[in-house]
């Protein structure tokens, strides 16, 4: 039962790293947001494909005469065009990711800790919890703030101001991209990583309790 405890326990340290290495291409990828785009003067002979992550992106025009593709940088359109994301919705964002980030680490590293070890207040099963479930939440968070950007912003326009002047337009266009993805199976590495954690500590063998009458008959055997 102690090896299966041990074996468990590290069995979280790999639900860690997939959670780690989810993050981490979260946070490199610029696919949170995939679009398309029409012209409105002519929708038929336009086409656009806009795509981009929490902090560059990139989109490609057509505007009938060939494509050409531009670099999106989203930390000076959110300085200079306030209207094209929520600034405390894409800062949550972040933060939780990069916050999910810390505590997956510490998951980690805590869970390769306490299987060789024996158990200590933040490498222990609290600690285990404790690790896993900010984890957990965190990236929650980053997932409730990119839906409620998604569905205040990002499905009405993921354009600039100036094509927006030149008739461009991608209402109802867009979709969440692999990016966002990737942090809701960071999500599920961690709460699988709780219910192990749970299972490795719900079957600890109880050491039988000898009742008093018991033992002193046994210590008077012994005398004799």
């Amino acid at each position: 039962m102690h090896m299966f405890r041990r074996g468990m326990i590290f069995a979280t340290f790999f639900g860690s790293c997939i959670a780690i290495a989810l993050l981490v291409a979260s946070l490199g990828t610029k696919h949170w947001v995939n679009a398309h785009a029409k012209r409105t003067l002519n929708p038929h002979e336009s086409n656009g494909r806009i795509n981009y992550g929490l902090f560059s992106g990139k989109k490609d025009l057509n505007v009938a005469y060939g494509w050409r593709s531009y670099d999106i940088d989203i930390i000076h359109m959110l300085k200079y065009e306030p209207d094209f994301l929520i600034y405390g919705f894409w800062l949550g964002t972040v933060t939780c990711v990069c916050g999910a980030l810390l505590f997956s680490d510490l998951a980690a590293v805590f869970a390769a800790i306490n299987a060789a070890t024996s158990n200590s207040c933040f490498s222990g099963t609290p600690g285990l919890y404790l690790w896993n479930i900010l984890s957990f939440f965190c990236n929650l968070g980053a997932i409730a703030l990119w839906v409620a950007q998604y569905y205040m912003k990002i499905q009405y326009n993921v354009l600039s101001l100036e094509d927006l002047d030149n008739s461009w337009t991608s209402l109802n266009m867009a979709e969440l991209g692999y990016s966002f993805w990737f942090v809701v199976g960071a999500t599920v590495a961690h709460f699988i990583n709780i219910i192990i954690i749970y299972i490795a500590n719900s079957d600890k063998k109880i050491d039988p309790i000898i009742p008093m009458i018991e033992e002193k008959t046994n210590g008077a055997i012994m005398l004799y």
